[in-house]
């Protein structure tokens, strides 16, 4: 079996040559079903299909004859050979008309499913990055500013006095929805040498996250620089991609790593202003060539004057990976959450946390071994 993935959507259409119900839904939860299964335990991938292709209770002898016509074996607890014939139609990939646009179409979201789980920072993953691109991103919201009539939510005690006042008995019970603000986003990115083999991962992140949140966007390495003013003066389709261009004339890209006189920055003049209230997020894998003492200084400040502080880092999605440096010390105190940013999976998961609500104060969560954790 040279490629599972191939072997799956083959299987598929030959179940639905024998009359089983494998259509296009069926054939993409399969693939993603797989991703979770040993490839080398048919048993597995037979129960996998089964529970998806076989609906009536004779479907199941036949969804047998085919997956071991497909996969050229038997596996022990299969199904005894019930001697109904089944024609089995002979492998061709190359479909007419609709069935080869669907083949088309199952094989390219299996292709992109497999690459938003490729390690961002090895050679050659220039196309699982550009799948960054596709982010979605939720806007963060802030404390609620008023509230209206609604047909569902809470209960509008107000409105439900001032009725009792003017009648007796209520025909409904009034209820309204609270209005809210959308809070600010502050993004700033590690772009020193050691972030290197994440540099274009990382900048898609700062690009999608200045088209899509109208996200303030600095870069840090010896020194801290503002880079979406671009976005500011264009419209959303005109102004996206600007801010990966821009990045040329930073003098410190690829430079040492001085993260707490950077983020000390944020805290000076006006640039304080950009960040309290707002939800920060800072993209480093925690190298301090610096003073360690200044960094956990400005982490702190900044965990306080920021309405919740995430530090996203790109190393740690990777197994056995251990939180050793002192930046990354530092931040498993102070930031509100670590996040892992290996993957394009993990860089979605850095995405949907920024709309998260904030924990209680004092609850905090840590990476270790990859995954995100309560500390």
């Amino acid at each position: 079996m040279t490629n599972l993935a191939d072997t799956l959507i083959l299987l598929s259409a030959r179940l639905r040559a024998a009359g089983l119900p494998a259509d296009m839904e069926a054939v993409r939860s399969l693939l993603t079903a797989a991703a979770s299964l040993d490839p080398f335990d048919p048993r597995q991938i037979r129960a996998a299909s089964r529970s998806l292709t076989c609906t009536r209770h004779e479907h199941l002898r036949i969804h047998d004859a085919v997956f071991d016509s497909t996969f050229g074996l038997r596996v022990a607890g299969a199904a005894e050979d019930s001697g109904i014939q089944v024609e089995i139609p002979q492998p061709h990939l190359s479909l007419d008309g609709a069935g080869e646009a669907e083949s088309a179409e199952i094989t390219a979201a299996s292709r992109r499913e497999r690459l938003r789980h490729v390690d961002l920072g090895l050679d050659d993953t220039a196309e699982a990055a550009a799948l960054i691109d596709r982010l979605t991103f939720g806007r963060p919201l802030g404390s609620p500013y008023r509230s209206r009539p609604w047909h569902a939510g809470d209960i509008d005690s107000r409105r439900m006095l001032r009725q009792l006042v003017r009648a007796e008995e209520l025909s409904s019970i009034p209820r309204r929805r609270s209005l809210h603000r959308l809070r600010q986003v502050t993004l700033v990115a590690d772009v020193s040498a050691s972030m290197s083999p994440w540099r274009e991962s990382v900048l898609r992140f700062l690009d999608r996250g200045a088209d899509q949140l109208r996200a303030r966007c600095f870069t840090a390495g010896t020194r801290l620089t503002r880079v979406d003013r671009p976005h500011a003066s264009a419209n959303t389709r005109s102004g996206r991609g600007r801010l990966r261009t821009g990045l040329t004339d930073v003098l410190d890209a690829g430079s040492g790593t001085r993260l707490g006189d950077s983020l000390g920055e944020l805290l000076t003049g006006r640039r304080k202003d950009l960040v309290r209230g707002s939800v920060l997020v800072v993209i480093s894998d925690g190298w301090e060539q610096g003073d360690c003492a200044e960094l956990e200084r400005s982490c702190a400040r900044l965990a306080r004057l920021s309405h919740r502080f995430l530090w996203v880092n790109p190393r740690a999605g990777r197994a056995g990976f251990a939180a050793r440096t002192r930046g990354l010390s530092v931040a498993a105190v102070h930031a509100h959450a670590v996040l892992p940013a290996t993957t394009v999976a993990q860089w979605q998961v850095a995405a949907d946390a920024i709309a998260a609500r904030a924990q209680h104060h004092g609850e905090r969560s840590a990476v270790r071994g990859g995954s995100e954790v309560r500390a």
